[in-house]
């Protein structure tokens, strides 16, 4: 494992897809208000070195995190998504990021501490944040509830959120962990699966992956900072610019929303019908076949897809 966060590269005249431009995110991260900067040229997994360190690290190690501090790399080894399920992909392929939320250590001047029942909503602010980015390249992207996002109808990142208990002197105190995998320069012959897609294919070209960075922890941090100050209410708008509220805002770029779904229970059951809604509790509302309308927060979502096999063109139902 190489973290650079150590030494600073000189910059390459040609853009090198393996490795992240560390002066460059560390100035983009420090500039949009995170505390500390972790970039590795290879690691096990970002979600791991920081929850390492959270848990089993020095007091002078957690207060170095601050409030947002991110961890970064362009290869893991044993990267894991939603169900603990393995995500790996060739070096350059992928851009692994996972930000450390820690609402206990605000400073923001004017607001107060998020919420904990609040934490589950930094998935849609990440997933937001993402989308942004895409769109910004031309892809076609959407939200895919509960934690993906997808473009041109296929899946081109996923987000897991992880609540973390801290040692020592803020024993007590449990933090986020935001994972953010972005297939960005992952090429048709490296696809996982069929339904899968990048930035590169998108857009047919190869992207900056660390201009991806940047963008991606400048996204996050406005939106998160947002939602502070509407207090952690997701169906609040911005009290200091009127942007509209969270809910909302994944609401308008929801491709579940409108679609017709199978929805797979932990009890094994699957329930099948239209997603109408997401409420203010982040549950997909589901008209199901027999005419009843029921929230669901936990399950395996399934877009019911074309015969192409793509995720399809749906649009919000409102």
């Amino acid at each position: 494992m190489t973290e650079s966060n150590e030494s600073e590269r000189t910059p390459a005249t040609v853009l090198d897809t393996t490795v992240l431009d560390a002066p460059r995110a560390r100035t983009a991260a420090l500039d949009a208000g995170y505390a500390s900067v972790h970039l590795f040229d290879s690691v096990d997994s970002t979600t791991t070195r920081a929850r390492e360190l959270l848990m089993n690290g020095t007091d002078a190690d957690r207060e170095s995190l601050g409030e947002l501090s991110v961890f970064s790399t362009l290869y893991q080894s044993d990267g894991r998504g939603r169900l603990a399920r393995p995500w790996t992909a060739p070096p350059g392929a992928c851009l692994a990021t996972s930000i450390v939320v820690r609402p206990h250590a605000s400073t923001e001047p004017g607001t107060r501490e998020l919420p904990e029942d609040s934490y589950h909503w930094l998935t849609l602010v990440a997933g937001l944040s993402v989308v942004d980015i895409w769109r910004h390249y031309g892809a076609e992207a959407h939200l895919k509830w509960p934690n993906d996002v997808i473009a041109n109808g296929a899946k081109g990142c996923g987000v897991l959120a992880q609540l973390v208990p801290e040692s020592g002197a803020n024993e007590g105190l449990r933090s986020i962990i935001v994972g953010i995998g972005q297939n960005t320069n992952m090429t048709a012959e490296q696809l996982p699966v069929p339904t899968a897609t990048s930035l590169l294919l998108c857009t047919g070209r190869t992207v900056d992956s660390t201009e991806v960075l940047e963008r991606l922890l400048v996204a996050f941090a406005r939106r998160y900072r947002a939602f502070l100050r509407a207090g952690g209410d997701p169906e609040a708008a911005d009290p200091l610019t009127g942007a509209p509220s969270l809910l909302d805002a994944a609401r308008a770029v929801c491709s579940t929303l409108g679609a017709e779904v199978a929805m797979s229970l932990p009890d094994g059951s699957v329930v099948r019908g239209v997603a109408e809604d997401m409420d203010a509790q982040g549950r997909i509302l589901i008209r199901r076949e027999d005419g009843t309308l029921a929230p669901y927060a936990v399950g395996d979502i399934e877009h019911l897809r074309p015969a192409n096999g793509s995720y399809g063109d749906f649009r919000p139902a409102h």
